[in-house]
């Protein structure tokens, strides 16, 4: 197949999916991307133009599109998140798929994307390079310096119980805050309330208790764009995780979702109290909280 009976449909802005738009325009293969976020980067974004693809002959390829409605069956769905998470960076699936050569900077754009910062480090990048990719990242997101204002604001109130940093903010933007704090002398334990429209959640940290706040499949249900597929049910707070220490307590993953705050909150300082031990500063901790949860609305 030629590179030309491509078409691509891109997901939520980000550093990667820049990249892969940059490549795909440098081999003027086509794509068709609607500036999504990661909220909304579903195939249903897509679907009028996806059938129209196949249709017309052509393959089409989603990346990072989460899938909501029936497609084609010639579709090539590129991903490396959720239960794709031991797929290779999407940008570096591009690259296998056209042929691409992949420079250093494509592999930082994707251990970036995969892995964080953590991942960086992995391949050796320098702590000048890293900040780079970050900031590349955070201005391809769209992310505005109100948000990033805001980000500074919510880390000043900042809470620290068992262990976990507590931010509440206005957005979801977590890039502003988690690279703020980001210490690569020690594992991420920090956990990211929105109180804006979205009311997203989000944690970063021990990747055994990332894989546990999305919970195990237990079954299936019909997907509601077609009874005869099927979606999965999970036994926990479902939602989205990944990274490279995924499933590993001593390692770095992420998770998020919209689940109530409160059971959230409740659930990974339990787990994190537990995880500790007890202590002299379990009183207190156990004060700060029941004080936060009183504050969600929890229980």
């Amino acid at each position: 197949m030629t590179n030309t009976n491509y078409v691509f449909f891109l997901g939520g802005k980000d550093l990667e999916m820049a990249t892969i738009q940059q490549l795909l325009d440098s081999k003027g293969i086509e794509y068709v991307a609607k500036d999504l976020g990661w909220g909304n980067a579903k195939t249903s974004s897509y679907e009028a133009e996806i059938n129209a693809a196949a249709a017309a002959g052509k393959t089409p390829v989603t990346v990072e599109l989460a899938q909501d409605c029936k497609l084609p069956s010639n579709t090539i769905e590129i991903d490396h998140h959720n239960e794709n998470a031991s797929r290779p960076a999407s940008v570096l699936q591009v690259c296998d798929l056209l042929g691409i050569e992949k420079t250093s900077d494509l592999q930082l754009i994707g251990a970036n994307d995969a892995g964080y910062i953590p991942g960086m480090m992995a391949l050796g990048a320098t702590p000048e390079e890293i900040a780079r990719v970050r900031r590349r990242d955070r201005q391809s997101q769209g992310i505005t310096e109100a948000e990033e204002k805001e980000a500074e604001r919510a880390i000043k109130e900042k809470v620290e119980v068992f262990g976990v940093t507590i931010v509440r903010m206005n957005h979801s933007r977590t890039a502003t805050v988690a690279d703020r704090l980001f210490d690569k002398d020690h594992q991420q334990n920090l956990l990211i309330f929105s109180t804006g429209k979205d009311k997203e959640v989000n944690y970063f940290g021990d990747g055994k208790l990332c894989e546990l706040l999305k919970g195990k499949e237990i079954g299936t249900q019909p997907a509601p764009w077609d009874p005869n597929q099927t979606i999965p049910v999970y036994d926990h707070f479902g939602g989205w995780n990944g990274g490279s220490g995924l499933g590993d307590e001593n390692g770095n993953a992420f998770w998020g979702g919209y689940p109530d705050h409160s059971e959230v909150l409740k659930y990974v300082l339990e787990y994190n109290r537990d995880k500790r031990g007890r202590t002299a500063s379990q009183e207190q901790n156990n004060a700060i909280m029941n004080k936060l949860l009183k504050e969600m609305g929890g229980r």
